[in-house]
């Protein structure tokens, strides 16, 4: 088998709660089909990236729907694993949440 490049280097992202919730709808439309979401860096380079439901749920609880352009800074890591590759997303509040992911059952939007 032959070894896949690793899908993306660390960023961040200034996101807002109305971007959030777009990703989220996104993601539960496609939910039998999951998606690579492409997800501006700092520089608006967008990267894609393989986001679940729970995962996105996360970010948008550290986010204000009543300030729903009020951006706040998360960081994207891939970590390749033995058993499993893992997406980790560090949130504005110090929390990580880690989605194992099989980066080939996503496909671009």
């Amino acid at each position: 088998m032959r070894e896949m490049a690793k899908p993306f280097e660390r960023f961040e992202s200034d996101l807002n709660w109305q971007q959030v919730s777009l990703l989220l709808d996104t993601v539960l439309y496609f939910e039998d089909a999951p998606k690579l979401l492409l997800i501006p860096d700092l520089q608006q380079t967008r990267v894609p990236v393989p986001l679940v439901a729970d995962t996105l749920r996360a970010i948008a609880d550290t986010l204000s729907e009543s300030e729903p352009h009020a951006a706040k800074r998360f960081a994207f890591e891939w970590e390749e694993g033995g058993e499993a590759d893992v997406l980790i997303v560090r949130l504005p509040n110090g929390e990580t949440v880690r989605q194992p992911t099989d980066y080939q059952a996503f496909s671009p939007v």
